[in-house]
């Protein structure tokens, strides 16, 4: 059986953010399949050992093969109209905050019609199951993420902090003046060099929190970054995680904190339709930022207790390991088997 992963005109802002998923996909492969990346972009040199190959080479490869299937994260490309589709919606069409509402009602539609003309539609995590309905759960064993050395992180600190050690913030522009008023009670009481690195969805809401922190006292130890920049190391090199209310790429963002073993502190309140689990959200922290004084505490906790940091970082890893076993029991469809 030949798979075909397009990677073309993809629903996520980069392809870094898909990278440990085709990882998960590739790392699942067994002989009697054959897996193919397809896309018009130059095959990267870090990928040498997978079969890496332009849309218009496909056509020959279909042709000799009595069985094939594509996984896409995004409308099905011309040259993939025949195969049978899994479609693994991973966000909401192209992070949409900048579009215009005839541009962002298009996207919808566009969405929409790819969920319908899909064989399947395919969730690869709880989260993903019960906020898209209609999705079967896909058994995909956990490929590892890969390691950094301190020496490969220094470099991001450097590019991102000067060097210094940070906070990172996967947040909604609405949470940014709570955080940094607990971020001043950690400073002044802290007197050292921790950053704090907010992570905004578009850069329109990056130009947004530009403004927000106007003459903010501790602006020079406050980073702001696009998700369209996002990679791996961010998070890996993070002292601590944040998030606001849950959406898609956050969560993905959150299981890969938690496979890094990184403690982090959630914004969510348990009606909230988007909520993750409980047992997830309790292996770190979740409460009102509306409380500044009660996040600077947790800022100062887990500065001064190094103890208690590493602790948590064993506690979520056993939660997220724990949520992806009972997943797995629940998935539908095994892959690659189930693709025939």
């Amino acid at each position: 059986m030949r798979i075909f992963i397009q990677l073309d005109d993809v629903y996520v802002s980069n392809l870094p953010i898909l990278e440990p998923i085709l990882l998960d996909l590739l790392g699942m492969s067994v002989a009697e399949h054959s897996i193919y990346l397809v896309s018009t972009l130059p095959k990267p040199s870090e990928t040498k050992a997978i079969e890496w190959v332009h849309p218009e080479a496909t056509k020959q490869l279909i042709e000799t093969s009595s069985s094939n299937a594509l996984i896409h994260f995004s409308p099905v490309s011309i040259w993939a109209k025949q195969l049978p589709s899994y479609f693994i919606p991973l966000t909401l069409p192209h992070l949409t905050g900048h579009l215009s509402w005839l541009k962002l009602l298009r996207e919808k539609q566009r969405f929409n019609k790819t969920i319908q003309g899909a064989k399947k539609v395919l969730a690869l995590d709880e989260w993903h199951a019960q906020n898209r309905p209609g999705a079967e759960r896909l058994y995909l064993e956990k490929a590892p993420l890969p390691s950094f050395e301190w020496s490969q992180l220094a470099p991001v600190r450097s590019a991102l902090t000067d060097g210094n050690q940070y906070l990172l913030a996967f947040v909604d522009t609405q949470d940014i003046l709570p955080i940094v008023k607990a971020f001043s009670v950690f400073k002044k009481w802290q007197l050292s060099t921790m950053s704090l690195v907010f992570v905004l969805d578009t850069e329109a809401e990056k130009d947004k929190a530009s403004n927000i922190l106007l003459g903010y006292k501790y602006r020079a130890s406050v980073e702001l970054v696009s998700v369209t920049n996002f990679t791996l190391e961010w998070i890996a090199a993070a002292y601590l995680t944040i998030f606001s209310a849950m959406n898609s790429h956050r969560f993905q963002f959150l299981t890969y904190t938690m496979r890094y073993q990184i403690p982090f502190l959630l914004h969510q309140e348990k009606a909230d339709t988007n909520f993750i689990c409980t047992k997830m959200a309790e292996s770190g922290e979740y409460f009102d930022f509306k409380q500044p004084d009660i996040l600077a505490n947790h800022f100062k906790l887990y500065y001064k207790d190094e103890m208690y940091r590493a602790a948590k970082g064993i506690e979520i890893q056993k939660a997220i390991q724990s949520e992806i076993s009972q997943f797995q029991h629940k998935a539908t469809i095994v892959w690659p088997r189930d693709l025939v």
